[in-house]
């Protein structure tokens, strides 16, 4: 049957309902049907069938009046019906038969039958018997209701416009994905329900995989429930029971309990992550945490964010704890404190100023003890930063301060920079006006003159754990600071289709104190100490460069190639500088050993910006850069055609003048290529000249001599390097799904900031709108600068994702080292979308930190703390 639409707009106006002529008010029928004042017409027709009877109050004005202030109804409500509308103006009262609907403000409702007294504002829908159904079981048309962001779903629906108030039997509500069932639901007011026999649940299915059930239960919609007692049920299976309990209705930050995980390992029978998190405002959060174990140890945590949107955001986390080993009675037994803090602040002043604070404190041990993190676990140092960044609008000039520091987690080492201030001016034309454009033969040649500079200032401290002698256990301390100005002078003039780039190089470092040495005349072994005098460290260079830029075009429109382009760029460069090792810069030291040989040592090279440059330099300098491009015919409808870089390579030597010998630098060599977007190929090389001589003796040395090979041994040059590395990534079509985990804003930002709790095992939800995913990559280095002592390295890295079925997904990832034949790091993780359940499973199955981690929890980000877990592996957990 075909749906004849009837809406009717009941404002204030013309709530006393259906007085069409005399109170004003409007009311729209269908085309077949008819409407009259002061006596009953009926209409049947194939669309509808519409009733309105006889009623004196239809003309009487004050009884409409009187009406329409009682009947609290404050706003337009719009209904249809799909077979009949019964209006009774007598009795004020509305009868919607065959998939009614109506709309009231922000509340919807469907039924097969809805009733509406429009004097008392009441409701009534309910469904009726399927008449398909021969076991007269089955109902159609049950009442579906929507109000706000809430669904409710039941046999019979009651509902009070007035009063805000409804009743439903048999009743289902939905709530932001989530779901209650009671036998009855009583809305009291907008935002409180009371349910009788009630199941609360994520899982949207009619028969739920799992639910909390009490006979009495209390909903606060948008906050809380609370349920006295609660039995927990998975597959209608009482599995625990509580004699009350209290849950979370909405998503988002909500303080309350957070879940521990429990176990056994060789510290004892363990509760890890137990604690509370604490939704202090909008602004600010805090969580604590614990774990404990019963032969001692434990570790407490706190976790406190800020955040004020487009402002700034931040924190501060910090933990300490107790390791110990063995029994109490054990010879060997150890007590270990570990502690870590990490500060963390971003924050946007203006357009042109920002401040990013990222420090982590933290024991050398505490990882090892505490992390269940694989990348925490490798990890060797501890960086740190704090850095304001300053740039002046409409001026090349910025400045940058920052704080340093790196901690060596193994040796205990640490060296900070503090602070680390730097300001710098970009290229400059101090001839030139602005109203002018970077047009060559727009401008005199004075006009083509820029500079460049730079200024900074460090101050570095280092502590160095001393492992021998008597001091042994203590720090040694050393600070070093000093201040560096670059300055750099160029102009770049065409001379046809050559740049010509004459260059000016100045630097002037500034040092409060120089090294010393001597020699013990007992041990005949030198001995450095500090000498403390404001010095200048003054260098420079000068020079010309000339490039120019040319390419080549072959075309052999065959096999779709429409063309192919070689680029070549080559430069040719001419450096001079004098010899700073010379006595007259005095940047240099002598000492003599107890043989009367003399050494010679740079006096500021242990400073932070280093010292003068030794030998003179009079280099020319060439370099060329080639790139090959292809070009293809187009074979999709845009007609534009394809490009594609076929190989970029470049190679570079110098020459020196001033040499008195190996006047050739090493020839070097580096490519990049890519086949399509499957196969990535990048190496470089470097080759040298001479010959290489091995010094008779004992001990194997040697070195380069000033013979050319190609005259010695009838060949170019010795390879001294070469690295090379091939990578893939291929990936499936990506497509929509609805599997995987319900990622909330919350964990997303706190994964993105790597801080605060954002799961046991901290692990990156899957993607399974990607079927799978490959990523390889080949690498191999090898060293022969000395042939007698060559090096080599290579290695193997893959990561493997793929969806064995539409709910499992399963990703690896390893390394192995070719050259020393193990696997480094390997690592399986699988995730299976249970529906309303997810499970995690991670095994690192080889290598010191051999573990694996189950867990199996609700998907609802407000029900995660209800899981199972299940550890072993590392730390002797079992």
């Amino acid at each position: 049957m075909s749906r004849a639409r009837t809406p009717l707009l009941v404002s204030l106006a013309g709530l006393l309902f259906l007085a069409p002529v005399a109170a004003g008010a409007q009311v729209k029928a269908p085309r077949d049907s008819v409407l009259r004042t002061g006596r009953s017409v009926v209409r049947d027709t194939s669309r509808s069938r519409m009733a309105l009877r006889d009623s004196a109050a239809a003309r009487d004005t004050s009884r409409a009046d009187t009406a329409k202030s009682s009947s609290g109804i404050d706003s337009v409500v719009t209904y249809t019906a799909s077979d009949t509308i019964v209006y009774d103006l007598g009795s004020r009262t509305m009868i919607l038969y065959g998939k009614g609907d109506i709309k009231y403000r922000d509340m919807g409702l469907k039924a097969e039958v809805v009733d509406i007294n429009w004097v008392t504002s009441l409701l009534h829908a309910e469904g009726v018997a399927d008449t398909a159904d021969t076991t007269g079981k089955k109902m159609k048309g049950l009442p579906e209701m929507i109000d706000g962001a809430e669904t409710y779903r039941g046999r019979v629906v009651e509902y009070d416009f007035k009063s805000k108030k409804g009743r439903i039997d048999l009743g289902k509500t939905e709530q932001d994905k989530s779901y209650y069932y009671g036998d009855e639901i009583k809305k009291v007011s907008p935002e409180e329900m009371y349910v009788e026999d009630g199941k609360f649940t994520s899982c949207d299915l009619d028969h739920p995989h799992y639910y909390f059930g009490s006979p009495e239960m209390k909903i606060m919609l948008k906050d809380k429930i609370v349920a006295r007692p609660v039995f927990f049920y998975i597959s209608d299976v009482p599995v625990f029971a509580l004699p009350f309990g209290i849950f979370p209705s909405e998503r988002g930050r909500r303080s309350g309990i957070i879940g521990p995980a429990f176990g056994e390992s060789s510290r004892g029978r363990y509760l890890t992550h137990l604690g509370y998190y604490w939704a202090m405002s909008d602004y600010t959060d805090v969580a604590f945490k614990a774990d404990g174990y019963s032969k001692g140890s434990y570790t407490l945590y706190g976790d406190f964010r800020y955040a004020l949107r487009y402002l700034f955001n931040g924190g501060i986390d910090a933990s300490y704890g107790k390791v110990v080993s063995g029994e109490p009675s054990d010879p060997g037994r150890t007590v270990t404190s570990v502690f870590n803090v990490h500060l963390g602040h971003n924050e946007q002043f203006d357009p042109t100023s920002q401040l990013v604070v990222d420090f982590t404190f933290t024991s050398g041990s505490y990882y090892q003890n505490t992390s269940l993190n694989l990348n925490q676990l490798l990890m060797q140092n501890a960086v740190s930063n704090a850095t304001f960044t300053k740039s002046w609008e409409g001026t090349p000039n910025s400045m940058t301060v920052n704080i340093h520091r790196d901690q060596y987690l193994q040796t205990g080492q640490t060296s900070t920079i503090l602070p680390d201030i730097s300001f710098n001016r970009s290229q400059t034309f101090p001839f030139r006006s602005s109203k002018k454009s970077d047009v060559g033969s727009a401008l005199k040649w004075y006009e083509l003159i820029s500079y460049t500079y730079a200024g900074q200032f460090e101050d570095v401290q280092t502590n160095t754990p001393i492992t021998t002698g008597a001091d042994s256990g203590r720090l040694a301390f050393d600070e070093r600071r000093g201040v560096q100005h670059s300055f750099t002078l160029n102009m770049a003039p065409k001379v046809g289709y050559v740049t010509l780039t004459p260059f000016f190089n100045y630097t002037e470092k500034w040092y409060d104190k120089h090294t010393s040495i001597s020699v013990d005349p007992l041990t005949d072994s030198p001995i450095d100490h500090d000498v403390h005098s404001i010095n200048a460290v003054r260098t420079y260079n000068m020079g010309l460069q000339a490039s120019t830029k040319f390419f080549g075009i072959f075309q052999p429109n065959v096999f779709g190639i429409k063309g192919i382009r070689h680029q070549v760029t080559p430069s040719l460069s001419y450096t001079y500088a004098p010899d700073f090792a010379a006595d007259r810069f005095g940047y240099y030291g002598k000492y003599y050993d107890t043989l009367g040989v003399a050494h010679r040592y740079g006096l500021y090279d242990r400073e932070v910006f280093g010292g003068a440059p030794a030998g003179k330099q009079e280099a020319i300098s060439f370099n060329v850069g080639n790139v090959f491009e292809m070009k293809t015919v187009s074979h999709d409808t845009s007609g534009q055609d394809n490009k594609f870089q076929l190989l970029n390579l470049n190679a570079g030597i110098s020459y020196n003048f001033a040499a008195d010998s190996l006047r050739f630098s090493e020839l070097a060599l580096d490519y990049r290529t890519s086949i399509g977007n499957y196969l990535s190929i990048g190496g470089s090389t470097t080759y040298n000249l001479y010959k290489f001589v091995r010094d008779t003796g004992s001990v194997p040395t040697g070195q380069r001599v000033n013979k050319f090979l190609i005259n010695t041994d009838h060949r170019l040059a010795d390879l001294t390097a070469f690295t090379v590395s091939i990578g893939t990534h291929l990936s499936g079509e990506k497509h929509s799904t609805t599997a995987g985990p319900i990622v909330s804003t919350a964990d997303s930002l706190a994964r993105a900031q790597k801080r605060g709790y954002v799961g046991l095992y901290d692990q990156e939800a899957p993607d399974f709108s990607i079927p799978w995913n490959l990523d390889l990559n080949w690498n191999y280095t090898m060293q022969r600068e000395n042939p007698l002592y060559p090096s080599k390295s290579s290695g193997i890295s893959a990561s493997l994702g793929f969806n064995l079925t539409e709910y499992w997904k399963i990703n690896a990832t390893t390394s192995y080292d070719l050259i020393n034949r193990v696997f480094t790091a390997p690592q399986i993780t699988v995730y299976r979308d249970l529906h309303c359940w997810e499970l995690n499973f991670n095994w690192v199955p080889t290598g010191p930190y051999r573990n694996f981690h189950v867990e199996i929890r609700l998907k609802a980000p407000q029900l995660q703390d209800v899981k199972i877990t299940k550890q072993g592996g590392l730390r002797g957990i079992e």
